[in-house]
């Protein structure tokens, strides 16, 4: 189980430090979003990571009963999530992207709708409590 006061890490690291093309590409993508550090493009692309790879084992399995259980499971998740929408297939998973992932933060959200002139703006008025999520009820 774990020691609550140590969780367990919900990032990989890249595998090579300094590749010139991935951290340009990272270095837009905080800009883009008014993330904080990398670690939040890592996070995005594990999750994004571990749902592709349960999608092509998925693929492989296909016509099992237990695939087929698992298959609606991860799409119901996904659609929950609000990523997919509820009519989504095994490949809308699989052409997923990491841009996917961030643009259903709720920092992003606020920004878009327009309460915050800057994603970064949108990111002080969550930590601020100015903005919540209420539970529907």
């Amino acid at each position: 189980m774990g020691d609550p006061k140590f969780p367990r890490k919900k990032y990989e690291t890249p595998s090579h430090p300094w590749e010139a093309e991935r951290i340009r590409r990272e270095k837009e993508i905080l800009h883009k979003y008014g993330l904080r550090n990398k670690r939040e493009i890592w996070r995005a692309e594990t999750f994004l990571r571990r749902i592709r790879e349960q999608a092509r084992r998925l693929l492989a399995m296909a016509g099992e009963e237990q695939a087929e259980k698992e298959k609606e499971r991860l799409l119901k998740r996904l659609a929950r999530l609000g990523i997919l929408p509820e009519n989504a297939s095994l490949d809308d998973v699989l052409a997923l992207t990491v841009e996917d992932i961030l643009a259903r933060r709720l920092q992003t959200l606020v920004y878009l709708h327009g309460l915050a002139k800057t994603p970064k703006q949108a990111r002080q008025f969550i930590v601020h409590g100015h903005i919540a999520v209420m539970e529907g009820r």
